[in-house]
């Protein structure tokens, strides 16, 4: 569960509830509110992270090249009206409503005939004209569907191809003062390739080096992502299908498939994916979902996402917790009906990192013993994440419970689905003594009623290894006969 935290849940308690029902991940929507607001609130998380003894991760979202209303007071627009539109500030002319873009280069991509879409296309309008006045291009439009404007809303232009970086000399600014204040991740949006996440990768890697370094997270929102989805994944940490653009900048009758063409790119890739957008929509006021929205979520459970993302139901909405545990309740529910189906343990487990290539040979094995068995839990360590990531692609269907001595990491398998991650004190020693580790997993186990007395579990580690070696041992073990194995 991914939760973006808001007005209705930036306070410590409500924080706590949240985590307590089942948020791994929360978000900070960086297009809202001030920078010094947001490190403000990550103290806030951390100290409730510490209080709680349960890692979360933090994922700061960049705004990117966000089009948004500019010096723009609650505005209606009427159907039919006529509507003119400027970069900087208001243009001075006769038309019914008259609207300022802050983003320069826009309005001069906009030709008569494209379309200009406000807040996520609520608000519809058509560009039938264009002049200069006092050095500046305005566009002038009809509204071909009207609504309420609010300050800031984002502005789409499906038919208009503005030149806009994907990463701003802002968000650059904001990504490098989160990476340093320790997010755990950064979401990066409106990509259009791999270059835009290599390049945020070089940024941060200088300013804060390997050990400070966030996961990127791409947002997929653009046509050109789409395009380009291939070398996105490959660069990213993670991908984030970002269904609120895309249903704007695409045919809304392409949204379902493109959710299935991103999902499946990640999975094949061994990278961790984000469903996004509107999973929980009616709940920002209803105590309940739609039955359309239930079936949604769990569609996005059984496609293979590994994390479920509520925006403004959490954000600004009236029931955040109750929105976070009706969501876990579907994705539970689905999860226990997919489990029955057959399936071929590990077949999603192709790849793994350079410095460990025996490593996917190792989670297959340990998937398929642990089927056959079976098992009822899978133990591993892990001192980067690396394992833990590995371990959870393919379709194990049974607990993973990963050990490690770095917080950092910690947090960052929040994100994996089936993966709980455990952070014990470096100076146990349990990435190199493995009877430690063992008696550390049966412990965990049984006080978390994840396995119990004489279940048996499987046991991936490293063989009293160095840090850096490639992971060696796979074994079997039953809880409660202390370290045999």
């Amino acid at each position: 569960m991914v939760a973006t935290v808001g007005p209705a849940c930036r306070g410590a308690d409500v924080l706590s509830r949240l985590i307590e029902a089942g948020v791994g991940v929360l978000r900070l929507n960086l297009s809202h509110g001030e920078l010094g607001e947001h490190l403000e609130l990550l103290e806030t998380i951390r100290a409730t992270e510490e209080r709680l003894g349960v890692p979360v991760a933090v994922m700061a979202d960049l705004p990117g090249p966000k089009i948004r209303l500019h010096a723009c007071s609650d505005t209606e627009i009427l159907e039919g009206a006529v509507v003119d539109v400027q970069e900087g500030d208001l243009p001075s002319t006769d038309a019914d409503v008259r609207l300022a873009i802050g983003a320069t280069g826009v309005v001069a991509a906009i030709e008569p005939g494209h379309r200009v879409l406000l807040d996520d296309g609520q608000t519809r309008l058509l560009a039938v004209g264009r002049r200069e006045i006092d050095g500046r291009t305005v566009v002038r439009c009809n509204a071909t569907c009207g609504g309420s404007l609010r300050p800031r809303v984002g502005i789409n232009l499906p038919d208009s191809d503005p030149a806009l970086a994907a990463v701003t000399d802002h968000d650059l600014e904001l990504a490098i003062a989160t990476a340093r204040a320790g997010v755990d991740l950064i979401a990066v949006s409106f990509v259009h390739d791999g270059d835009d996440l290599r390049g945020l990768r070089a940024t941060l890697l200088e300013a804060v080096g390997t050990a400070g370094l966030p996961g990127l997270v791409s947002k997929i929102e653009r046509p050109s992502a789409v395009r380009n989805l291939e070398d996105i994944v490959e660069a990213s940490d993670a991908v984030l299908v970002a269904r609120g653009d895309l249903g704007v900048e695409l045919d809304i009758a392409e949204v379902p498939v493109v959710q299935k063409r991103v999902v499946g790119a990640a999975v094949r890739a061994g990278r961790p994916v984000i469903v996004a957008t509107q999973m929980l929509q009616s709940m920002i006021e209803s105590p309940g979902p739609t039955r359309a929205e239930a079936t949604d979520a769990a569609n996005a459970v059984l496609d293979g996402a590994d994390a479920l993302m509520l925006s403004g139901e959490t954000a600004i909405g009236r029931h955040p917790v109750l929105a976070v545990e009706v969501l876990r309740r579907i994705a539970r529910t689905t999860e226990a009906w997919h489990d029955d189906r057959p399936h071929d343990h590990g077949a999603g487990i192709e790849s793994a990192e350079d410095d460990d290539p025996w490593l996917p040979a190792i989670a297959r094995g340990a998937q398929r013993i642990a089927a056959e068995l079976p098992a009822s839990i899978v133990v591993a360590w892990s001192q980067t994440g690396t394992t833990a990531l590995v371990l959870s692609r393919g379709d194990l269907r049974i607990p993973l419970v990963v050990l490690t001595d770095d917080p950092r990491a910690a947090r960052r398998m929040r994100l994996l689905c089936g993966v709980v991650p455990v952070t014990v004190d470096p100076s146990a020693g349990l990435g190199s003594d493995r009877d430690a580790f063992l008696a550390t997993a049966q412990r965990v186990a049984l006080e978390r009623s994840i396995g119990s007395i004489d279940s048996i579990g499987v046991f991936v580690h490293g063989s009293r290894r160095e840090i850096g070696k490639p992971t060696d041992a796979l074994g079997v073990f039953t809880i409660g006969e202390g370290n045999r194995a």
